[in-house]
C-alpha cells in the first residue's frame, strides 16, 4: 500500500470515529508531505463526495454501508472515489490498493467484498444516468450526485429555491481556493513575492470593495506562503466581516471568540488594540501563534492580548467595538470543511442557536453607549442568523443595526453583511453590525 493512501486512510479512521477533518489532517502529518496535495485531494474528496459514492456503492454491495465495519466502509469509499474522481488513478491500482487497505485492518475477511464491490464500479458506466433526474426529483439529485444531506437539501430548497439550492450545492463540491490577506505589508509587493516562488495563482491580487486577497495556486503549501510575506490565510468572506465591522483606528476591540485568530489578527491592523479572547486554551494558543508569525516578519501591526475567557463574561468592562464570532452550524463552509454536512444535525441548530443567545446577552454587557456589538457566523441558516439579531434587538432596544461604511457589495436591505458562497465564490458568512445609542 502506498505512503500516501497509508496517511489518507489514517485520516478517514479519525473521520469516521468522529473527529474532524481538518483536525485530523493537522494531526496526521500530512501537511509536511511531499504528497500533500496528492493525500488532501484523496482525503477530502472522498469526504466531499460520501453521498454520491455511497449511492453509487449501494448499487453493488449486498449489505448496506451502514452495516460494514468502518474500516471496510472507508477502503470502499476511498477506493470508489479514486476511480469515480480521481482521472490520474488507473482503476486496477484503485482496486488492489483498497484490498491491500482492507487486509492491514481487523477486517480482512472482507477483502474479497472490496475486491468484488469495486471492480463492479470501475465496470458500471459512468455519468449521472445512474443517479435521480434534478428535472422530476431535485432533492434526490441533490442528496445523491449533489453529495449533502436530505435535511440540508431541503432547507435549501426553501431558502433558496431550485435554482439557488443547485448552485449552492454544486459550490460546495469544487475545491475551495486559499487565499492569504497581507498584514502590514503592500499586498501587490506579497503578490510579486509568491509569484517568483509559484505560489500565487496567475500571479494576480484579488480585489473587492475596498479589500485586498492573494489567491494561492493549487495544491499550494500555505505555511511556505506564510514564511515569504506577513499576512494570515483567510477566506475573504472571513476579511468581509472584518471590514464590515470598521472598527475606529486607535480603538479597543473585544474578540471574545477569537480563535484561530484570523479577525482578531486583521482587526489589530484597523483599530490597533485587540484583546483576543476565547474559552479554550489549546484554539487560543493558535492567536498567539498567528501573532508572532507577523511578529517575525516585522509586521505584527498594533497590539494584541490574548486572554482566556468565556464570552458569556467578557474579559473588559468596556470596549469600542465587541465582536462575537460565535460558535454555529457552519453551512456556509461546507465546501471547505465537507465532513460538516455529514457532523451537523438539525437538532444541532437549535442548541447552537441558544448559545449564541447566551454569548449575545454577555457581549451586550462590554458595550457603551456609543459603542458597537458586531454579531457574526458561518452559516446560513436563519435561526442563527437574522432571527437571532431580530430576537436580540427585541430584548435590547437600545441597540440598532448600523451598516458601517466599507463591504457595501454585500450588505443586504437590512443593514447585514451576507455573503452566499454561490453567488460569491467564497465561504459563506453573515455579520449585523450593532450600535448601542442608549
Amino acid at each position: 500500500m502506498t505512503a500516501g493512501r497509508v496517511v489518507a486512510a489514517s485520516i478517514l479512521d479519525e473521520v469516521e470515529s468522529g473527529r474532524r477533518l481538518d483536525v485530523a489532517w493537522e494531526a496526521s502529518g500530512a501537511p509536511l508531505s511531499p504528497e500533500r496535495a496528492w493525500i488532501r485531494a484523496l482525503a477530502y474528496g472522498t469526504v466531499r463526495l460520501r453521498g454520491r459514492i455511497d449511492h453509487v456503492l449501494s448499487r453493488f454491495s449486498a449489505r448496506p454501508l451502514e452495516a460494514l465495519d468502518p474500516p471496510v466502509r472507508t477502503a470502499l469509499r476511498m477506493g470508489a472515489f479514486q476511480i469515480l474522481g480521481m482521472g490520474g488513478v488507473p482503476d486496477y491500482a484503485a482496486v488492489s490498493q483498497s484490498v491491500e487497505q482492507v487486509k492491514r485492518t481487523r477486517s480482512r475477511a472482507a477483502a474479497g467484498l472490496v475486491n468484488a464491490v469495486l471492480r463492479q464500479v470501475a465496470q458500471a458506466p459512468g455519468g449521472r444516468s445512474a443517479f435521480p433526474d434534478p428535472e422530476t426529483d431535485l432533492e434526490g439529485y441533490l442528496t445523491t450526485w449533489g453529495s449533502h444531506p436530505g435535511w440540508i437539501v431541503r432547507r435549501w430548497l426553501r431558502a433558496f429555491g431550485p435554482e439557488g439550492a443547485r448552485a449552492l450545492v454544486e459550490a460546495n463540491n469544487r475545491e475551495p481556493d486559499v487565499f492569504l490577506r497581507p498584514v502590514g505589508t503592500n499586498a501587490g509587493d506579497a503578490a510579486a513575492v509568491l509569484g517568483a516562488r509559484g505560489l500565487c495563482a496567475d500571479g494576480a491580487e484579488d480585489r473587492r470593495d475596498g479589500d485586498r486577497w492573494i489567491r494561492l495556486r493549487r495544491g499550494a503549501n500555505p505555511a511556505e506562503a506564510l514564511e515569504l510575506v506577513s499576512g494570515v490565510i483567510q477566506d475573504p468572506a472571513a476579511s468581509l466581516v472584518v471590514e464590515y465591522a470598521s472598527p475606529e483606528p486607535g480603538s479597543l476591540v473585544a474578540d471574545l471568540c477569537a480563535a484561530p485568530g484570523g479577525k482578531a489578527l486583521a482587526l489589530s491592523g484597523i483599530a490597533g488594540r485587540v484583546v483576543a479572547a476565547d474559552i479554550s486554551p489549546r484554539r487560543l494558543a493558535r492567536v498567539a501563534e498567528g501573532w508572532r508569525g507577523l511578529s517575525g516578519h516585522g509586521c505584527a501591526p498594533g497590539r494584541l492580548w490574548p486572554v482566556v475567557a468565556d464570552a458569556r463574561f467578557p474579559p473588559v468592562r468596556t470596549a469600542g467595538t465587541v465582536l462575537v464570532d460565535a460558535p454555529c452550524s457552519g453551512t456556509g463552509t461546507l465546501r471547505r470543511h465537507p465532513d460538516g454536512r455529514w457532523r451537523v444535525t438539525p437538532e444541532d441548530i437549535a442548541a447552537i442557536a441558544g448559545v449564541q443567545r447566551a454569548l449575545l446577552e454577555g457581549a451586550a454587557s462590554a458595550v457603551p453607549r456609543g459603542g458597537l456589538l458586531v454579531y457574526a457566523t458561518c452559516t446560513l441558516e436563519p435561526e442563527e442568523n437574522w432571527s437571532q439579531v431580530e430576537s436580540f434587538l427585541a430584548r435590547h432596544p437600545g441597540f440598532r443595526v448600523e451598516p458601517g461604511a466599507r463591504a457595501r457589495a454585500f450588505v443586504d436591505g437590512r443593514g447585514c453583511l451576507v455573503v452566499l458562497p454561490h453567488e460569491s465564490g467564497f465561504d459563506g458568512a453573515f455579520a449585523a453590525r450593532l450600535r448601542r445609542v442608549r
